[in-house]
């Protein structure tokens, strides 16, 4: 089996939010992710408000961004930065460790990331269906990213090799869609409705892979 990716290295995993970023700029995200975690939009900001919320003068904005919409797609993207390599080194460890074990362990490694980075999900989870058009294709652009890195790693460490890449990438979409959506119920549930749902999100994963397995199987015959 292929080593673990170069692109995954342990330490991105340690990354604090907007680390790699300069000190007033990752203030600002930080307090925009807070003001918004309630499911305030973006847009709702005010600069003063934002600023007072920083603890900086609000003409520091401009330093750094344009518009509210600048810093929002920021916010999520540096989120992105993080999570994607972490997730990656997960499902490389555990197909090397036992391979059955990949859907738990990233199902794991998803929501417990969410949980320690629970404003900024919360953030994105109500951009995802929000009133910025440009907020909305930040989210599911970075999404896209999870999901087709998440087929790269199924194919490459031969996950699935009866499955045709088109498919891989389809189930691997609405994988990435699901946990998006379940990371709300698990950064509000208890330790006995967490456990609920990576035991959830475990099945749904391996339900997904074996059904379409099964119809991949059956193809040949309908054509």
């Amino acid at each position: 089996m292929n080593p673990v990716p170069e692109a995954a290295p342990a330490a991105d995993h340690g990354a604090g939010a907007g680390q790699d970023l300069p000190p007033g700029k990752r203030k600002l995200i930080e307090a925009a992710l807070r003001l918004t975690a309630g499911g305030r939009s973006f847009a709702s900001l005010g600069l003063r408000e934002l600023a007072r919320e920083a603890g900086l003068n609000p003409n520091t904005f401009y330093r750094h961004f344009d518009t509210l919409d600048d810093l929002a797609r920021e916010a999520v993207e540096s989120v992105s930065r993080r999570l994607r390599p972490m997730l990656r080194r997960e499902r490389w460890l555990a197909a090397h460790d036992e391979p059955q074990s990949v859907p738990r362990r990233a199902c794991v490694a998803f929501f417990a990331f969410a949980l320690e980075n629970r404003e900024a999900f919360l953030s994105a989870l109500a951009e995802y269906h929000g009133t910025s058009r440009a907020l909305r294709e930040a989210v599911r652009a970075n999404l896209h990213e999870v999901s087709a890195e998440m087929a790269d790693d199924v194919v490459q460490l031969e996950l699935m090799p009866t499955l045709a890449r088109a498919t891989v990438d389809e189930v691997c979409t609405q994988i990435v869609l699901q946990l998006f959506h379940l990371s709300a119920e698990y950064i509000e549930g208890d330790a006995a409705r967490r456990e609920a749902l990576v035991a959830y999100a475990e099945r749904f994963i391996v339900r997904l892979f074996a059904g379409s397995m099964l119809l991949a199987q059956h193809e040949p015959a309908r054509a």
